[in-house]
């Protein structure tokens, strides 16, 4: 089987580390993830074929400390729980959504599956579309973050 590769840049291709054979499906995605935000990529973008460059906000906060301020997936708007496979809430970015009464495209958002690839962590740093939430708007408080204080 040959190396994964993404295009970064047009004229430039970088290879994601290899997972060692024998181990699950959702070890090897995780690594594949942990790779690509070390290269400045957000792990959604592995999850869309062609791979798509989405790269992590200027401000986003450091991928190698979960504790440390800054955006993150978890206090951006676009990341809900969305209701699939039963009763199940799955957290999955919305970005790109349509207006549900919009015919034109009644589909799901573009980075959402059915498939655990597009399950979105709260510590993974933000991506350039992240959009803090509105505590009057999100159901999920951790996700506000205050305005500083000057």
């Amino acid at each position: 089987m040959a190396d994964v590769q993404v295009a970064m840049f047009d004229t430039e291709r970088v290879e994601l580390a290899r997972a060692p054979a024998g181990l699950s499906e959702q070890r090897r995605r995780t690594i594949r993830q942990a790779t690509a935000l070390t290269r400045g990529w957000h792990p959604l973008g592995l999850s869309q074929a062609p791979h798509r460059r989405l790269r992590l906000h200027p401000e986003a906060a450091p991928a190698d400390n979960p504790a440390a301020p800054g955006r993150r997936c978890g206090n951006c708007w676009y990341r809900q729980l969305i209701e699939t496979n039963g009763n199940r809430r799955w957290p999955k970015c919305i970005y790109g959504a349509e207006n549900e009464t919009d015919a034109k495209n009644p589909g799901p958002p573009p980075r959402v599956t059915h498939g655990a690839a597009t399950d979105v962590r709260r510590w993974w740093p933000a991506c350039t579309d992240h959009s803090y939430g509105d505590p009057r708007l999100s159901e999920d408080a951790a996700r506000y973050v205050p305005e500083e204080s000057t």
